[in-house]
């Protein structure tokens, strides 16, 4: 018989906000490596300024300051207590993500368009998991060690 809770009673386990950046730039690599070295896909947004070609420096950079961003709303819901912070989390994670998609609207083929689609959600992905509220470390009282 065991005496362990339920795996629904569980929060989920801490996971170090550097960790969650490097999967993130990982996730966004992952995709572009796919895109672009194997099936041959131009990422190139169209912008005022002219043509922009999105290369992993730029890939990894992106998804780096996304999770970096993320980080300081995630504490602010962590430490608002009790209520629905874990779906107020999610949502701003969903709006966000929605408004992010607006960037590859503008890549200059079909197949870019898709793979930067498909980066910026792999990216919203690890955020919206690896930084969920419940995921922070619980301390003690007092700040003991």
């Amino acid at each position: 018989m065991s005496t362990s809770p339920t795996t629904s009673a569980r929060r989920p386990r801490p996971v170090p906000v550097w960790t969650v950046v490097a999967a993130a730039a990982a996730a966004a690599l992952a995709v572009w490596c796919v895109a672009v070295p194997l099936t041959g896909a131009t990422l190139a947004v169209a912008g005022s300024r002219g043509t922009t070609t999105i290369g992993p420096a730029a890939v990894a950079g992106t998804a780096v300051v996304a999770a970096l961003l993320a980080w300081p709303v995630r504490a602010v819901l962590a430490r608002s207590g009790h209520g629905p912070h874990v779906l107020v989390w999610r949502l701003t994670c969903a709006v966000v993500l929605l408004l992010s998609l607006v960037g590859p609207l503008g890549a200059t083929t079909a197949a870019g368009s898709c793979a930067l689609v498909a980066m910026h959600v792999a990216v919203g992905a690890v955020v919206v998991v690896g930084l969920d509220p419940r995921r922070t470390a619980v301390r003690p009282v007092g700040g003991g060690r």
